[in-house]
């Protein structure tokens, strides 16, 4: 993985600093990039992978705070265990 600055310009006009990354993905991982930016009409992989963070985030913040994952289905509720 590469990260490199880069200062890019906001909408009102004041220089920001942003990380660039480059990453390597196998075929498979690229496809899912792919599925899953078309199924969330996301503009960019950039906001796909920004939205997969944010996500992943918050899952570690309720883990650790003991909370527990659940899919409700109609009147099924299910308790989800992730691990890794």
């Amino acid at each position: 993985m590469t990260t490199k600055l880069r200062r890019g310009v906001t909408a009102e006009g004041e220089a920001a600093k942003r990380l660039r990354l480059q990453l390597d993905f196998s075929p498979e991982a690229h496809e899912r990039l792919m599925r899953i930016r078309e199924r969330s009409d996301a503009s960019t992989n950039a906001e796909v992978v920004r939205n997969a963070l944010r996500i992943y985030d918050w899952f570690l913040e309720q883990k650790v705070k003991g909370g527990k994952l659940q899919v409700v289905d109609g009147d099924t509720v299910k308790e989800v265990q992730i691990l890794f």
